[in-house]
Formats: structure tokens, C-alpha cells, sequence
């Protein structure tokens, strides 16, 4: 889970030598720049990581939490002879699970997962010369290889691990020829050098924006002075080109920024950008690109984090986290999960002008590993929040946003849902739609917060996809709002996914006169808490003997009884339904009712 990185209290100021750890590529050009990877996880000689025994120290007393600790080699695959190939279409031999029959001497070995331990691949190219290793997924998705107390602390190399799609860009260019890569401390390792890092510039708020609410955005972004010389002609630019052209371009500097120093360019402080606002409908339809170049004035020696681009577009189809394609659907390339019993993936939206939009349904990217789980027929609930806890922003001293607690999720209210079954495996990774159905369609309120969200009970074998292309680690930090919460086996996360901020999830919206929805007059009822567990409150906008009925999302009734509101409320005990889903309809004695979805945890 992510954690704030930014400030906007300080212009310039030192930063730890632990945050500058990077893998990076080095040559040919190509594969030049930084890329997301884990490591080897609880491995003292990682930042921020505590050691616990279960990997060796490494040879020649390296240390990446130590400036100018690196190592820079040749990537090689390992080869061990063994025949075959695995699900994903790889060499079985190139997983490495078997000593190996290549020399590595002096190289950053390349490895496949799948079938055996890191601690075994790692120990096969350290025993074959390597002297580090890159191990690749079989999904565009990180986690920490953990080691033992046994075979891991024979293990003398660093190891880290990265996506398919990273990997499989490394490979793709290894046969064409040497590819070099970085893994180290950057920190005074060079003599000129500045850079920045992904997650800690500022990005538009959505990929697929809409034109009705859309009104621009404020760069910014933090810089560092890497290098062992003072710098003193840096300068940073901030460019938007649109579908016509530079849109909005803006230099910051130069700056005088001694060796260790960063500069914290943000809303707020003495260095900061102007905004890029030209009022709501002023914005040309089109894509855009956001573009941030940095610029020493002079040779840089690490060259490969100077330019950061983020694409974005503006239509009048979508409101979407995640880019959109030409069609207007959500982009997917990365699917994080590790829930085991329920998982929600989340994206947030409250704009000044959102009634000007109303909501019918939603798209998503849902996704599990074909090759050993099943994506026909897994049920997948897509629930839309009205999200009513009366908190300002993250740093509102009323509420607790750790997991330990629910504070800012205890009025979560159900205004639409729809559930979605996938009807084959060939529909893995495409994108799907769940339409809220004709009366459910609702009307968008002016800076009402809201929480649309993707859920599944089958978390362990399904997930959802996300844009990683988009990090919002700096709008999170910068203007303390939540951009995409998770809800994973009972506890909320408010900052998301570490890396990984922008779900593939697109509101498809309308315009409201189209379904007369701004003149809708309904007998206005929820339920709160929403979800819950056991005593559910029901709140109608009427009092009196009313008749309840309560339905699963296959039809099947599960309650039907009589009771009574006192001063609009009552309370209902659903402890003993199962976990899911219900439509509850209220009807009174005149013939007046509502209805709403209350999710049982």
C-alpha cells in the first residue's frame, strides 16, 4: 500500500539516500530509463527493508541503502537444459530451476518464474558467476520474493523482480544484441546528474476526461540532484500539447541546487507552476500529453529520468480513471490483487459541475490466470456510492484513514449496482460492461463525493485491471483527497495500490434530460451502514407501517415482512443472509415506494 513521499512545506531540502534505489536501462537506447520492479523481500541490504535472516549478505559488501552502491552489467538468460515449455509459451529452461549450463561470469542473469523457488533460481545463477538477477513474471504485476533460513542466506546477489511486459521488452531486445541495466543507489553515483521519479509528478486527475466537468489541471513535480556536484542552471518545463498543438508550456528555474538536494516544485510553494485553466467547455476534444522535462544546462551523466510524459484524453463519452482507447474504453496493462476472501477496487469522482452528467453503467477489464482458473461465470458486483462521511480531506483530524479502522467509510450508501458474470475465459483481460439497468440510471450531484467500485468473493482467483501507466502517489499527497481505495478482506486502504492508482474503470454517462432524470420525483430511501454485517438502518423519506421486501441478485426472495418507521427509520437484523448483494423495496401504505441495494460483508 502506498505511503505519502511529497511535501509542500519545503522548496529544497536532503533526501534519504534509501529513496534513490532504481532499475534501470542503461543501453542500447531502446530500453533506456527507470522500471517499476520488487525485491527481495525483508533483505536488510534493500531500503526499508529489515532484515530477518532469510537472504545472505552480498558479495563484496554491497549495500543499496549506501550512496553509489550499484551494479551495472549485461543481461544473459539462464539456461539449464531442461526441455519443454511452460504454459505462458517460455523455455522451461530459462526458469532456471536446475543448475545451470551457461557461464554467467560477470553478468545480470534473466530468469522466468513459474515452477520452483526464487531461492533456487537466485542460488542457480549466483552458482553459475552471476552477479545479480532479474527475475521475470508470468503477469504484468510485482510482488516480493521472500527468502529462508535454510537456502536463502547462501544467496550472496541481489535479485529483482519485474512484469511480464518489462521482461518481456528486456528479452525481446537482448536479441538484438548486449542490453546493459543499472541496479543501485543513484545517490553520488555520478558527478552531474538530476532526475525525478514515477508517482512524484502531478498527472491529469483522469485518462478519459469529460468535457462537461473537465477544467485543466496544475503541473508539478519533485526534483532531485542525484549527482557529487552542486548544480546551478537546472531548469524543469512543464508542456500540454493537445489535438491542435502546445497548449500550455511553463519554465521553472534555473535553480540552484547543491549535490543531495531537492526541489519540490507544487501548488503552494515559492517554485510551483500556473494552472492550465480555461473554465469548463473550453477544452478541445483530443488526446493530450502532459510532458516534464528537466534540464541541467549542461551534460548529464544519468540521463534516463530527465523527461516524464502522461497521456490523457478529453471527449464527452467517459469519465475514466485509466487512458482510454480510441473507442473511449478503459486501458489495461497491470492486475494487482491479494485479497482472499473480498476485494473492491475503487475509483473516486466529485466535481463542481457533475450534474450536468448522469451515470448508466460501467466498464471494466476483469482478469484471472486462465491457465490454472476459470473466468466464466465468476460473479463480479459493480457498486456505485454515495459517499456521505462528512470528512474534508485526508488530513481532517476527525477521522482515522489507517485500516485498522473504518472512520471515513461508515456512510458508504448504495445508490446503483449490477452484477456481472463473464460468459467465457476468451473474455479475460477484454473489456466488459454492467449496465445499471432502466430506473437505476441516477443523475450525478454537484461536489457530492462519490465511490464507484468493482467487487468480487472469488478474490483469489479473480482481479481487476488497472492503468500503470498513471501514478497519482503526488495528487494523492499533494492535494490530500483519495483517488482509488481498496476494500480487501474487510479492511479499507485509502491510498490504493502502491503503484498502481488509475483502475480500469470508465462511468458511462449521459446527459440527464435524455431520461428526464433532473425532474424525477421518487420516494427517497438508504441504508446505512452500507455494506454491513449484522443491524442494518433503513431511512425513507415517510413514517408508518410499510411492507419489506428483500431479493438476492438471482431473484430469490430473502426477506419479506412488515415494519414500521419511526421518524423515517428502522432497524432490520440480516446476520443470518448469506454474503452478497440485495435489492430491498419499501413500500408504504399509499402505495409509495423505494428501493435500494444493500450489500451484506
Amino acid at each position: 500500500m502506498k505511503k505519502l513521499v511529497l511535501s509542500v512545506a519545503l522548496a529544497l531540502g536532503g533526501f534519504s539516500s534509501q529513496a534513490q534505489v532504481v532499475v534501470a536501462g542503461v543501453s542500447p537506447a531502446a530500453i533506456q530509463g527507470n522500471y517499476e520492479f520488487t525485491t527481495q523481500a525483508n533483505c536488510g541490504q534493500w531500503p526499508g527493508e529489515t532484515d530477518d535472516a532469510t537472504w545472505g549478505a552480498w558479495n563484496g559488501g554491497l549495500d543499496f541503502n549506501t550512496p553509489g552502491d550499484f551494479i551495472q552489467d549485461t543481461l544473459m538468460l539462464v539456461e539449464d537444459g531442461t526441455p519443454g515449455t511452460n504454459l505462458q509459451g517460455n523455455p522451461i529452461s530459462q526458469e532456471g530451476c536446475n543448475p545451470l549450463t551457461n557461464d554467467l561470469t560477470g553478468k545480470i542473469a534473466v530468469i522466468y518464474r513459474n515452477t520452483c523457488s526464487f531461492v533456487s533460481k537466485i542460488k542457480n545463477a549466483q552458482d553459475a558467476g552471476a552477479v545479480a538477477a532479474i527475475i521475470v513474471n508470468r503477469e504484468d504485476e510485482l510482488l516480493g520474493m521472500l527468502g529462508d533460513a535454510t537456502d536463502g542466506i547462501n544467496v550472496n546477489i541481489p535479485a529483482v523482480f519485474v512484469s511480464n511486459v518489462t521482461g518481456a521488452a528486456l528479452i525481446s531486445e537482448m536479441a538484438n544484441g548486449p542490453v546493459v541495466m543499472f541496479i543501485g543507489n543513484k545517490l553520488g553515483a555520478f558527478a552531474n546528474d538530476a532526475g525525478a521519479v514515477k508517482g512524484e509528478f502531478l498527472v491529469n486527475q483522469f485518462g478519459g476526461s469529460h468535457s462537461s466537468v473537465y477544467d485543466g489541471m496544475t503541473p508539478g513535480i519533485q526534483v532531485y540532484n542525484y549527482g557529487t556536484l552542486d548544480q546551478t542552471a537546472l531548469t524543469v518545463n512543464a508542456s500540454i500539447d493537445g489535438p491542435s498543438g502546445n497548449v500550455y508550456t511553463e519554465d521553472i528555474g534555473p535553480l540552484n541546487m547543491s549535490a543531495g538536494d531537492t526541489a519540490f516544485i507544487f501548488p503552494g510553494n515559492t517554485d510551483s507552476f500556473t494552472p492550465w485553466a480555461l473554465g469548463v467547455g473550453n477544452y478541445e476534444n483530443g488526446s493530450y500529453t502532459l510532458t516534464y522535462t528537466i534540464d541541467l544546462g549542461g551534460p548529464d551523466d544519468f540521463a534516463f529520468d530527465n523527461v516524464y510524459s502522461q497521456d490523457f484524453t478529453i471527449q464527452d463519452d467517459v469519465i475514466s480513471s485509466s487512458r482510454v482507447d480510441a473507442s473511449n474504453m478503459p486501458i489495461a496493462n497491470s492486475y494487482p490483487s491479494n485479497s482472499t476472501t473480498q476485494y473492491e477496487a475503487c475509483m473516486v469522482f466529485q466535481d463542481p459541475n457533475a450534474s450536468s452528467l448522469a451515470v448508466r453503467g460501467i466498464y471494466f477489464v476483469p482478469h484471472t490466470d486462465t491457465s490454472v482458473n476459470n473466468l466464466a461465470g465468476a460473479e463480479i458486483f459493480v457498486n456505485a456510492y454515495q459517499w456521505d462521511d462528512g470528512w474534508v480531506d485526508l488530513d481532517d483530524p476527525n477521522y482515522d484513514f489507517t485500516p485498522a479502522t473504518t472512520d471515513a467509510y461508515n456512510n458508504l450508501n448504495l445508490v446503483a449496482f449490477a452484477t456481472h458474470y463473464p460468459a467465457s475465459n476468451d473474455d479475460v483481460d477484454d473489456v466488459a460492461y454492467a449496465d445499471f439497468g432502466m430506473g437505476n440510471y441516477f443523475q450525478l450531484i454537484d461536489n457530492q463525493r462519490y465511490l464507484f467500485c468493482l467487487q468480487t468473493f472469488e478474490s483469489t482467483t479473480i482481479s481487476f485491471g488497472y492503468d500503470n501507466s498513471f501514478d497519482h502517489g503526488a495528487n494523492y499527497s499533494i492535494f490530500s483527497q483519495p483517488i482509488s481505495p481498496l476494500h480487501t478482506d474487510g479492511s479499507w486502504y485509502t491510498a490504493g495500490w502502491n503503484s498502481a492508482t488509475a483502475p480500469s474503470l470508465a462511468l458511462r454517462t449521459f446527459d440527464p434530460a435524455e431520461l428526464g432524470l433532473e425532474s424525477t420525483e421518487m420516494l427517497e430511501g438508504k441504508a446505512f451502514p452500507n455494506p454491513v454485517n449484522n443491524m442494518v438502518t433503513i431511512s425513507v423519506g415517510a413514517s408508518g407501517a410499510a411492507a419489506l421486501t428483500a431479493t438476492d441478485v438471482a431473484g430469490k426472495v430473502a426477506i419479506n415482512t412488515t415494519i414500521t418507521l419511526e421518524n423515517g427509520t428502522t432497524s432490520v437484523d440480516i446476520s443470518s443472509l448469506e454474503s452478497g448483494v440485495y435489492i430491498f423495496n419499501v413500500t408504504m401504505e399509499n402505495g409509495e415506494s423505494t428501493q435500494f441495494n444493500v450489500v451484506k460483508n
